[in-house]
């Protein structure tokens, strides 16, 4: 049997295995061996703790002898060692020479051999992971594979932009509302090309929902650096292919209610988790509502419901086109405007919290000189820490370009609301303070108004702005 690997396969052309079964077949030829099978690993790491299923393969095979290339192609950690001692088979290698197992002494020479191959994997991997850190930190951006939307030229992360609009387009429609099975239904009819380094000259690869879904989830897209997961905080040295926005939509949606009594934005509906019960204070969700129309067929109407204590009710079709309406005449007033239009003034809040952060390296000092007690000391950090967190979640927010200001800034404002998607519009509800109270419908049939349909009870709305003097005004 001959085991061929290679860790890194950059190129995807199998060149390094190549080599090895050259110089395997012809030492096996002068040994007058016949092989039976060829068994590859190809860009598979010995040391990596990953399973190499052709050396796996090789073992369940049972063969007579091994042709390898060197003792660290077939094995660099001393577990694999043991399982080729079990074979109790001759080891034949093309640099290193045979590897006698049968006797004390020899499998003595190969557990050294291959405890000190070990070591040095370790040891590189370590210094990979060093070399790693320190190039995220100086906002670089390390791949081995090419990501889709981008390409290396001259040493630099450039973007290829046909993918790059692809790449886009994945966003916008994750969250406008669409799955990421539909997204790779839809590349695939359109012939989208996808982008395999691994596949063969002339194989088609098709998408699929876990290659949009990896694609997506890939923060670097938003200019984010990290290293293994976590977020370092760095400018970025390649351009990104989408805003900052964008991405905190998408994870948004992704990871839905992020916490308790927060209103979800995974929704497909306007004012779902917005609208409030008047009886408990609880919030409203959408739900579907069958009913039997006069011909006996059933038909489904979406309602907003206290889900609590199901006190109240109220369709979509009638609540929706009111605080939409609202809404729009919020943004017609002038104080409102000018409030939004004006760029909001950060330099306090970053001098504060940089203030804050000198206190608490001083008490991180006193502690070392043991000029303050520890006890003190920890409560003094711990309220500083929640200031610091605090103020900086309010600078982000400020910072954090709105659809809110688009509004503000544009002059036909219905056609530009009815150009937002869905997640935005609840964002604008969101951010303007908007509160929206459902009452108790009346029992009975709705009167009928001019037109001869049924009216909606107006005062079944309560409306307040959380952070305006004329709260509690009611709808009109």
């Amino acid at each position: 049997m001959l085991y061929l690997r290679i860790s890194q396969d950059r190129t995807g052309e199998h060149l390094g295995v190549e080599r090895q079964e050259k110089e395997c077949r012809a030492l096996a030829e002068r040994l007058g061996l016949h092989i039976e099978r060829v068994f590859i690993d190809n860009d598979v790491s010995a040391t990596s703790g990953k399973a190499r299923p052709e050396f796996e393969d090789m073992l369940r095979s049972r063969p007579e002898a091994i042709v390898a290339w060197h003792q660290d192609r077939l094995l660099r950690l001393t577990s694999d060692l043991e399982k080729v001692i079990d074979l109790e088979v001759p080891i034949y290698m093309v640099t290193a020479g045979d590897l006698d197992l049968s006797s004390p002494a020899g499998r003595a020479v190969a557990r050294t051999v291959a405890a000190w191959s070990q070591y040095e994997g370790e040891q590189k991997s370590l210094r990979q992971q060093a070399a790693f850190l320190q190039k995220a930190e100086r906002g670089r951006w390390h791949f081995s594979r090419r990501p889709y939307g981008y390409e290396r030229r001259d040493g630099r992360v450039m973007i290829v932009e046909p993918e790059a609009a692809i790449v886009r387009e994945g966003y916008a429609r994750y969250v406008a509302g669409e799955s990421y099975y539909a997204i790779a239904e839809d590349w695939n009819a359109r012939g989208v090309p996808t982008h395999n380094t691994n596949a063969t000259e002339g194989a088609s690869t098709q998408w699929s929902m876990t290659r949009v879904r990896a694609m997506l989830r890939n923060e670097h897209y938003a200019g984010i650096v990290t290293y293994r997961g976590e977020v370092i905080e760095a400018e970025p040295e390649w351009p990104p292919l989408i805003e900052r926005r964008t991405w905190d939509d998408y994870t948004s949606i992704r990871d839905g209610r992020t916490k308790p009594s927060s209103w979800s934005r995974s929704t497909k509906h306007l004012l779902s988790g917005l609208l409030v019960c008047a009886v408990c204070g609880s919030r409203l969700l959408a739900r579907p509502e069958y009913r039997k129309g006069a011909d006996g067929q059933r038909r489904t109407a979406m309602t907003y419901q206290c889900v609590d204590g199901w006190h109240v009710s109220i369709q979509a079709r009638d609540v929706e086109p009111i605080v939409e309406a609202i809404v729009l005449a919020r943004l017609q007033d002038k104080r409102i405007l000018k409030a939004l239009r004006a760029t909001p003034d950060t330099e306090p809040l970053v001098a504060e919290i940089a203030d804050l952060r000198r206190r608490r390296e001083s008490i991180i000092d006193f502690i070392a000189d043991g000029s303050i007690a520890r006890r003190e000391a920890r409560q003094q950090l711990d309220a500083l820490g929640a200031r610091i967190d605090a103020l900086s979640n309010r600078l982000q927010a400020l910072r954090r370009e709105s659809p809110l200001t688009d509004l503000a800034l544009s002059r036909a404002l219905p056609k530009r609301w009815r150009s937002l998607g869905l997640l935005e519009r609840r964002r604008v509800i969101d951010e303007l303070g908007l509160r929206v109270t459902v009452k108790r419908g009346r029992p009975g049939r709705r009167p009928l108004g001019a037109d001869g349909q049924p009216t909606f009870d107006l005062t079944r709305l309560s409306v307040a702005w959380l952070d305006a003097e004329d709260a509690g005004a009611s709808a009109r």
